[in-house]
C-alpha cells in the first residue's frame, strides 16, 4: 500500500471534505492528525463529530476501513518548543494577522518530521493567506489531483515556516467544496462537520469566527435561526447602540 497522506482534521467542512475526497474519489490511505485544547468548549463535540463522520463513511463504503488510519491525536500544550518557527511566525504577523494556531501546527509537523502534512485553508477569501501566502506556492500534481506548496525562495522568510505543509483545496470556496461533494455523492455526510468553537447548548454560537466565517462564506443555513438572530443583535445592533449611548453623548443624557 502506497504511504498514507498527513492530513489536519478537525472535523470542519474544508479538512472533512479533503478527508472524503482521498478515501472516496482517489482511494488513497490517509493518516489523520487531530491538535486539540481541552480548555476550548468546542473539543468534545468535535471528537464526536470525529467519530460520527467515521462511522458513516464505514456505512457508505466499508473498503474505507483498509485506508483510514486511526487519527493521531495530540494536546496543544504538550508540542514541543521551537525558536526558530516561534520567531518566523512573529515576523509572519508582522506582514498581516493570522492565527496562532499555524505556529503550533508547523511546530508539531516540525516535531513528528512531516514536511507534507496538509492542511485545508482558503485562499480565495481576503486575508493573510490570500496576500502572502498563495503569491508563494507551486502547483505539484500526481494525475489524480493537484496540490500546492511553499515554493523555494518565498518573498518573505517568515513563510517558511509553512513549508512543512501541503495546501490541497486552496482555491476553493465552501460553496465550491458543497457543489464538489455534492457530484461526488458524500454531501450527506459534511452535513455532520463541526465549526463551532464556542458552542451554546451544543448548537453553534453564531458569534465565534468559525460561525461568521460559516455565515459569510454562503453557508447560513448551518446556523440555527436563534443564532443568526444572536449575531445580529451581537454585531449589528449593539455596536451603534454603544456609540450612541456612551457617557458624555447627548443621547445618554435624554
Amino acid at each position: 500500500m502506497p504511504q498514507p497522506v498527513h492530513l489536519l482534521w478537525t472535523s470542519g467542512w474544508d479538512s472533512t471534505y479533503r478527508l472524503l475526497e482521498l478515501l472516496l474519489v482517489h482511494e488513497k490511505p490517509v493518516q489523520p492528525y487531530y491538535l486539540f485544547d481541552r480548555n476550548r468548549q468546542s473539543y468534545e463535540l468535535e471528537v464526536k463529530a470525529m467519530d460520527n463522520i467515521k462511522s458513516l463513511l464505514l456505512k457508505k463504503s466499508p473498503k474505507v476501513a483498509s485506508l483510514l488510519r486511526p487519527t493521531i491525536f495530540k494536546e496543544v500544550s504538550e508540542i514541543k518548543p521551537n525558536a526558530r518557527i516561534s520567531g518566523q511566525y512573529r515576523e509572519a504577523i508582522q506582514l498581516k494577522n493570522t492565527g496562532t494556531q499555524y505556529e503550533w501546527l508547523a511546530r508539531y509537523a516540525d516535531e513528528i518530521g512531516v514536511d507534507d502534512l496538509e492542511l485545508c485553508v482558503d485562499m480565495v477569501s481576503p486575508g493573510f493567506f490570500k496576500s502572502y501566502v498563495w503569491p508563494n506556492l507551486v502547483k505539484e500534481s500526481d494525475g489524480k489531483g493537484d496540490n500546492f506548496r511553499l515554493r523555494d525562495d518565498p518573498d518573505y522568510p517568515a513563510l517558511r515556516m509553512f513549508g512543512c505543509f501541503r495546501f490541497p483545496i486552496p482555491q476553493y470556496t465552501k460553496v465550491d467544496l458543497q457543489r464538489m461533494a455534492t457530484e461526488y455523492g458524500f454531501i450527506d455526510i459534511m452535513e455532520h462537520t463541526w465549526f463551532c468553537h464556542t458552542p451554546i447548548h451544543g448548537q453553534p454560537c453564531g458569534l465565534c469566527v468559525p460561525c461568521q466565517v460559516t455565515m459569510e462564506h454562503g453557508m447560513r443555513r448551518r446556523i440555527p435561526f436563534s443564532s443568526q438572530v444572536r449575531s445580529f443583535v451581537h454585531y449589528q445592533v449593539k455596536p451603534p447602540l454603544r456609540k450612541i449611548l456612551k457617557p458624555g453623548s447627548s443621547r445618554a443624557a435624554v
